[in-house]
């Protein structure tokens, strides 16, 4: 799925990513919960994979929320948030549990002429990206936070005609 052509308007949220990899699932979970209370005042799809996805799921947007998991070395469940500047230096490569991260996807984005307007990432900090399911105690009680903040913050986006959600 992308993120065009969807029947929602408003901010798109991305949750990226790993199935089965413990804390490394935490922005798909973060996706699915929000899908439920989205009540069609944004848009959320999952991005499962490589972050060049991306690319495809936020060229041409207005809004865009990421939400991927971390590994940085701060403490578990630990929750940062970037805007994405168009020349501000990208977020550093080694924030993400993916291969190719979303940092890179971001470069090559820019480089591509294929970034949303206003891009913000979320990361939750992993604790174990080990094979199996199930978020780790400190990244669930993250993810339930990150929740009720990103649904609040989408939730108020203008909508057509200028009106706005409470």
């Amino acid at each position: 799925m992308t993120g065009k052509g969807a029947l929602a308007e408003g901010p798109l949220l991305i949750g990226v990513g790993t199935e089965h990899r413990h804390d490394d699932s935490c922005g798909l979970e973060v996706a699915r919960r929000l899908r439920a209370r989205s009540h069609g005042r944004f848009r959320v799809v999952e991005a499962i994979g490589e972050s060049t996805a991306l690319l495809d799921l936020w060229e041409g947007e207005a809004r865009v929320v990421v939400v991927d998991a971390a590994r940085s070395g701060a403490l578990a469940g630990t929750h940062r948030a970037v805007e994405v500047v168009a020349d501000v230096a990208s977020p550093s490569a080694s924030i993400s549990t993916h291969g190719f991260s979303i940092a890179e996807a971001i470069a090559l984005g820019r480089v591509l002429g294929r970034m949303p307007a206003r891009l913000t990432l979320h990361t939750l900090e992993a604790a174990d990206v080990s094979m199996g399911d199930g978020l780790s105690a400190p990244v669930a009680a993250a993810a339930d936070r990150l929740v009720d903040l990103l649904e609040h913050e989408l939730g108020r986006a203008p909508t057509p005609g200028g009106a706005r959600h409470a």
